[in-house]
């Protein structure tokens, strides 16, 4: 009996060391075309690698999902958001930090979709190291995985993800 409740102790406390850690994906929106000028929507390119966003991220239990109002980043994150039925929130670009305190606080996984010039003070804003200085205007295949446990920021992974 008494290795019965030891073996059932350790299952629960590995059970529950596995929920306290969570992931922030962090992209930037894919491909452009040039059209309409402004607020312009995707490539087809651009919604061939939101679609590899979608597969990549699909089954990570993603349980948030923010993007800016351009069409550009919603188009990014729509495939993920309709396979898993999770509706996109906006945020503001001058609303970065708020928007790091709330997922900090989610102690979810989540996808934030930004810009070039806004991915790396996102970066910043949740104090991880990262080699990247520079976003090109022509990179829309990077993939910032933020991992924290418990409320905790605890490392970044860089990677890419869709084809080059």
């Amino acid at each position: 009996m008494r290795n019965v409740v030891i073996f059932l102790l350790g299952i629960t406390f590995v059970f529950s060391s596995c929920q306290q850690k969570n992931y922030i994906y962090l992209v930037r929106h894919a491909e452009k075309s040039t059209e309409p000028s402004g607020d312009v929507y995707l490539s087809q390119q651009g919604r061939n690698r939101a679609h590899d966003l979608k597969q990549r991220l699909m089954h990570k239990r993603i349980t948030y999902i923010f993007s800016t109002k351009t069409n550009r980043t919603r188009e990014t994150a729509q495939p993920l958001s309709d396979e898993i039925g999770i509706p996109i929130s906006f945020y503001s670009n001058d609303g970065i930090g708020q928007l790091v305190k709330r997922c900090i606080g989610l102690k979810q996984n989540t996808l934030i979709v930004g810009h070039s010039n806004t991915l790396l003070p996102i970066l910043d804003s949740f104090h991880v190291a990262h080699t990247k200085k520079v976003i090109d205007d022509a990179e829309y295949n990077n993939l910032f995985i933020i991992m924290m446990k418990k409320g905790k920021v605890i490392g970044c992974k860089e990677t890419t993800y869709g084809k080059p």
